[in-house]
């Protein structure tokens, strides 16, 4: 979120248009730039940061090594943290348009307290970039009549050994030192406007005249662990970058422009002004493969960027890499050989594209795949593609692409750690990995990290050692800790035992929720409540000799109570409990059991086939908690409350991968829906699943009763399915679900259940069904890290992002006649 210092900066910027950061980080720290702007004119600024912003002073002649030379320094609005690392071409007509360099950077420290210094208008501090180095001054001017108060400084060097009177800085050193780019070379020379080649796509071999086809499944590469070699395999090959975007088909029909994923989801309307580039490229219709990326400073793709950026609107850093063609201008050109294809994209695209254009061609080299890859690991790029020139382009996985990672990287386990000497950080990490619910060790890595880092992680996982088990095959120095924190670990190999040969530590597996506006939470759990609770057994792992303890759940739903309770109280509820611990153990408990607490609400009503059953419902928060005692892991709740039982008033609509469906598929999927359901007047909101797929949920006006609400959440179902009938599917039949998304609506019968908001799951680690935002779930890249460790600290800060669902409850439409 960002903070409210930098609502004059925000006002100021266009962020469809500006390429500066809208303003999403926030922190303490030391850094400073010193930025160089051409906007009416060449001018410097400077950016210290304090607190979560960058104070901020325009100096027009740009900074001195002279200590006799005072410059004019302008005090303006606070920048955002990111705004560090902004370097680039703000356009015309946006306010302070022009080319932007990082002139200098580094750190900085304060002289004497900031605040005190700022409002004395007498404000020294130190810098220690690779320009401007030693004690610096800023000494603000009184103000003139009619000038804005407390915004005109002099900035000037302070007379120590890094001042000096003989070197122009400015002069001796134009360039950014980011890019080594001079503010000159971020501007591209218009070029006189290119002859466009004359394009003869039915010219080349194999071309096929026909019309432009609905869609294409897009062609995949098999995973291998080298590149092929041209000279082993008596073919050519062709080497590209591997890209970290969402793989996407780009469909040009005159000035229709429609862009599909991976699983055939037309996402054309997130894109943001991507589709105007096709639209402007020169040929009547055309049918482009490639991949959507953000780019970081080194031009090297993230997901994690493009996650960031569609969250926050950014859509103007998108880049489309265009690497195949297989129509265009009424010409079929699958089975037209590679090599041909790219040469004619390449031809298409070159009088087009500039750098700053958000269509580039993916480029190539030819046959050195191996000298290829050891660049492409050098530079830390993701790996790289390789395809058989000769080929056609073939639907679906094949051998004739292949794709090569630059290094091995997985998400393992921290275990435990050893201590560094002297003992005052950590020295490695114990890693484990999960085979068959059972954490097995996989060595120690101790390198990758920085001085900051190791003690951070010490910090981290001291609070974790109380009541962590020791894994089997591992050293006696080893102190261990639960295993609920991921890290992202490069390595080499596995040696024949599992153990990971060179591994380095790249960073941890963060989650990190955003916090939605303030709802006023009402505490539904007291301290009463919490003394309460009494466990047996409290130290009995579940699901093997590495799992939670009975305890830990019970600690998870205390925690969690005041979030979770609004979603189940006063509503039916069945239970899954595991009062062994094995999962074969485990059951599903519908109706009252022996032994129950009191305390645990129950009541008559009619089951579905008309016979009189007693069910069970969470009445109070002391009936809650006292479930814990009886080995209760899951919740599982209807969509209808006690007192309108026979009308729901929420309605689900599970989105279950088949083979083949990775997690971002789903989350494709699932954005997709929500925009299909908006469409219909509806309100969605979504949830992860604690498996592999997602939950979206819907607030509906309690009207309607079971039998015409599931009538109608199946009629809605179809339609979907019918918006992407490749991708989705609406019949249970497991022999057609193979890379594709069941649209599960049977949870909306009545009597049926779904896993209750911030239920735990009966699966290894305790992975939570967790109520998200729309935004936070494109951040997510692993939905078991929303778990009974991580969860409710994630919510203590960001809060329910489903606190006022009820406020939102529309209609169902009824979209047959038959549902009426």
């Amino acid at each position: 979120m960002a903070t409210p210092k930098l609502e004059t900066y925000r006002k100021k910027r266009d962020f469809s248009k500006t390429p500066e950061p809208a303003g999403s980080l926030a922190g303490d720290g030391n850094r400073f730039v010193v930025h160089k702007h051409h906007a009416t004119s060449d001018h410097y600024d400077l950016r210290l940061q304090v607190g979560d912003v960058l104070k901020s002073w325009a100096v027009p002649k740009g900074p001195s090594l002279n200590p006799a030379d005072k410059r004019l320094a302008v005090e303006t609005e606070d920048h955002p943290l990111d705004y560090i690392d902004f370097e680039g071409v703000i356009p015309e007509g946006e306010y302070g348009g022009g080319p932007m360099i990082v002139w200098d950077m580094g750190t900085w420290a304060p002289m004497e307290d900031v605040g005190t210094s700022l409002e004395k208008g007498a404000f020294k501090f130190r810098l220690a970039g690779e320009k401007l180095k030693g004690g610096w001054m800023l000494a603000r001017l009184k103000p003139r009549p009619g000038e804005e108060e407390k915004r005109h400084w002099l900035l000037f060097k302070e007379r120590d050994p890094a001042a000096d009177s003989s070197t122009d800085i400015l002069a001796a050193r134009p360039e950014s030192v980011k890019s080594g780019r001079r503010i000159e070379e971020l501007v591209e020379k218009p070029k006189p406007p290119a002859t466009p080649a004359k394009l003869n796509p039915g010219a080349l071999p194999g071309a096929v005249k026909g019309p432009m086809p609905a869609r294409i499944e897009p062609q995949l590469a098999t995973a291998t662990a080298t590149p092929p070699d041209s000279i082993e395999s008596r073919e050519i090959w062709l080497h590209e970058i591997k890209f970290d975007g969402y793989r996407t088909m780009a469909y040009k029909a005159g000035d229709e422009v429609r862009l599909i994923t991976r699983g055939g989801l037309d996402w054309t309307k997130r894109y943001g002004d991507l589709p105007e580039a096709f639209r402007r490229l020169p040929c009547r219709e055309a049918l482009i493969d490639g991949e959507i990326v953000v780019l970081d400073d080194q031009g090297i793709s993230h997901f994690a960027l493009l996650q960031e950026a569609l969250s926050n609107g950014a859509e103007n850093r998108l880049v489309f890499y265009a690497f195949d063609i297989v129509h265009l201008d009424g010409w079929n050109l699958m089975n037209v050989p590679l090599e041909r294809r790219k040469e004619l994209l390449k031809q298409l695209l070159e009088a087009h594209v500039s750098r700053s254009c958000a269509i580039q061609y993916s480029d190539h080299v030819t046959g050195e795949g191996r000298a290829f890859y050891a660049q492409a690991t050098e530079l830390g790029l993701e790996g790289i593609i390789s395809k058989r020139a000769s080929v056609p382009y073939q639907s679906g996985r094949s051998k004739t692409w292949t794709k090569t990672k630059a290094l091995k990287a997985e998400d393992f386990v921290i275990a435990g750690f050893t201590l560094s000497k002297p003992a005052e950080g950590i020295g490695a990490l114990a890693l484990g990995e999960w085979v068959d619910g059972e954490l097995q060790y996989r060595g120690k890595v101790g390198t990758g990290f920085d001085a900051a880092m190791l003690m951070q992680l010490r910090e981290r996982l001291e609070p974790l050692r109380e009541g962590a088990a020791k894994l089997e095959g591992a050293p006696k120095e080893i102190i261990w800790v639960r295993p609920v924190t991921a890290a992202r670990i490069h390595y080499g190999n596995r040696t024949a035992d599992n153990i990971l040969r060179h591994p380095v530590f790249k960073g941890l597996r963060e989650v990190e929720l955003s916090a939605p506006a303030a709802t006023g939470r009402k505490r539904l759990i007291s301290d009463a409540d919490l003394a309460g609770i009494s466990i047996t057994n409290p130290t009995r792992r579940l699901f093997g000799r590495s799992g939670p303890t009975k305890l830990d759940v019970a600690v998870y739903y205390a925690a969690i109570g005041d979030f979770m309770l609004p979603h189940i109280l006063d509503r039916p509820v069945s239970l899954v409990r595991c009062p062994t611990g094995r999962p074969e153990n485990c059951f599903f408990q519908r109706h009252p059991f022996t032994g129950m607490p009191r305390s645990v609400g129950s009541f008559q009503a009619m089951s579905s086939e008309g016979e009189p059953k007693t069910y069970l419902s969470v009445d109070n928060a002391k009936g809650y908690l006292a479930l814990a005692q009886f080995g209760v892991v899951e919740f599982h709740a209807w969509g209808s409350r006690r007192k309108q039982l026979e009308e729901p008033d929420r309605v689900v609509f599970d989105l279950d991968p088949g083979e083949g469906i990775g997690w971002r598929e789903v989350v494709e999927a699932a954005v997709h829906i929500k925009a299909e359901l908006e469409a219909l007047g509806l309100v969605p909101y979504v949830k992860t699943s604690g498996g592999k797929g997602i939950h979206i949920v819907v607030p509906i006006k309690p009207r309607l009763d079971w039998k015409k609400v599931h009538k109608s959440t199946g009629d809605i179902a179809t339609r979907l399915a019918a918006t992407a009938p490749e991708s989705f599917i609406t019949t249970m039949s497991k022999g057609k679900r193979a890379r594709r998304i069941f649209i599960d609506i049977h949870r909306n019968a009545r009597g049926h259940t779904a896993a209750a908001p911030y239920s735990l799951r009966a699966r290894t680690n305790l992975p939570a069904s967790t109520p998200l935002s729309w935004a936070d779930l494109e951040t997510i890249d692993a939905p078991a890290d929303l778990n009974y460790s991580s969860l409710p600290g994630l919510l203590a800060t960001s809060g329910d992002p489903w606190a006022d669902m009820d406020e939102q409850a529309r209609d169902l439409p009824l979209l047959s006649k038959a549902g009426k």
